[in-house]
Parts: C-alpha cells; sequence; structure tokens
C-alpha cells in the first residue's frame, strides 16, 4: 500500500508540479492545494530630455536626464526592502540605467531583453507630440509600417512571449522588471485578455492608460496587474 500511495503522490506531482503535496501518515495522504508564489514587480524607467520635451522616443536611445537619475535613486530606496530575486530590463538605455540605479540595492545580475523595448515608432520618432495630428495617429494606428514601425501586433506577441516565459522559468523568483509605457500597457493587455490580440479593443481600452516615469506595478499570484503603493 505504501508504494502505490508513493506512487500516487509521484504522478500528482508530475502532473501538477506548481502545486505542493505533502503525504501524512501510513495510508493517508493529504493535498496542500496551493500554488507557488512569486511576485512580479514592473518600473517603467525613469525621466528623460525626450519626456520633457514629448517627443516620441520608441527605440531611439535616449539616457536619462539629471532629473531621471535622481528620482530613480530615490525610487531605490523606496523599494529596498522587497524581496527581488532577478531583474530583467529593457536593453534601451533610459531602462537599463534605471535598472543599474535600482540594481545598487539588490546587487543581482541585470539580464537585457530586447522583448520589453518600447514600440518602434519609425519615422515619427524624434518629433514633438504637438506635431503628430490625430490624423497622422489615425494613419499610424491602421498600417504602421507606412511609417517604417512596429505594429501593435507585433509588440503583443513580443511581450506574450516575455511573460509566457517568466510564468514557466521563475516560480517562486520574485522579478523586478524594468520597461517602457507601451510593453506595460500591452502586458496588462494579455494579462486581461488572453492570446487573442484584438487592435480596436486594444486602441479603446489601453491606449488610454497613464502610466508615468517610475510608476511601479505588481503582477500577483493571480497574474492580475495593478498600480502598486508604496
Amino acid at each position: 500500500m505504501d508504494i502505490w500511495w508513493q506512487l500516487v503522490y509521484f504522478l500528482f506531482f508530475v502532473l501538477f508540479k506548481r502545486y505542493y503535496c505533502s503525504i501524512i501518515g501510513k495510508n493517508s495522504i493529504i493535498f496542500t492545494i496551493e500554488r507557488r508564489i512569486f511576485m512580479i514587480y514592473i518600473i517603467r524607467h525613469g525621466q528623460t530630455d525626450w519626456n520633457i520635451e514629448h517627443r516620441t522616443q520608441g527605440h531611439t536611445d535616449i539616457a536619462l536626464n539629471i532629473n531621471g537619475i535622481k528620482l530613480a535613486e530615490l525610487m531605490a530606496q523606496k523599494i529596498a526592502n522587497l524581496k527581488i530575486d532577478n531583474i530583467i530590463s529593457s536593453d534601451l538605455k533610459r531602462a537599463y540605467m534605471t535598472a543599474q540605479i535600482i540594481n545598487k540595492k539588490f546587487n543581482k545580475t541585470i539580464e537585457e531583453d530586447k522583448r520589453l523595448r518600447e514600440q518602434c515608432f519609425g519615422t515619427l520618432e524624434g518629433i514633438t507630440r504637438d506635431k503628430i495630428t490625430q490624423e497622422i495617429w489615425d494613419d499610424f494606428n491602421k498600417n504602421a509600417k507606412q511609417f517604417n514601425a512596429e505594429t501593435k501586433e507585433e509588440i503583443f506577441n513580443r511581450i506574450k512571449s516575455f511573460i509566457d516565459d517568466i510564468k514557466s522559468n521563475n516560480i517562486n523568483k520574485n522579478t523586478l522588471v524594468v520597461t517602457h509605457g507601451g510593453p506595460i500597457r500591452m502586458i496588462k493587455y494579455y494579462l486581461d485578455n488572453g492570446d487573442n490580440f484584438n487592435d480596436k479593443k486594444y486602441l479603446a481600452e489601453y491606449m488610454t492608460l497613464k502610466i508615468n516615469n517610475l510608476d511601479v506595478f505588481i503582477i500577483d499570484e493571480k497574474m492580475n496587474l495593478k498600480r502598486y503603493d508604496l
């Protein structure tokens, strides 16, 4: 009988490896149905000169300005008590510099991931927002490729890939992610809606999500994205 229960335990562990189970007593078994808890903290990068000038940044590699550095240092102090096991950052300077500053409190190896980049806006990058009319934005949203830019669905696919990897490879690890406004909106869309991307739904319900420099979000154990109050 003991061997039979051991087999049941083994099969349960293999099939439901994200749950814990415990054997109690000689001929009895109790399963503790408890998800392994992990948290994903997400931070938008610090301030750049182009943020102040309201220029479209995209993939243009702009560094933090002096104020951005100072505010990132303050953010590092605010979150210093979090338990962080690993840090993943967009490879663009404004995000990676933010990650480096924050990492002074954690001393982890920062992993760069291009999937966390902001949307590429192509020929619109570097242009101030007041020069980009609503008509231009409408044309952009209908056909980003005519601007040599990245489509929303392309961003969705890389963000989906990133989040799926996090869920598979970071069980029982608290991860700090440093990225950009666009990817954060897309993360929320994916967690709310699953695999099927609907461009109209995204533009109508998620593009208006206000995300400031160094805003902090959390993906909890139920895979919900919400703002993290410091």
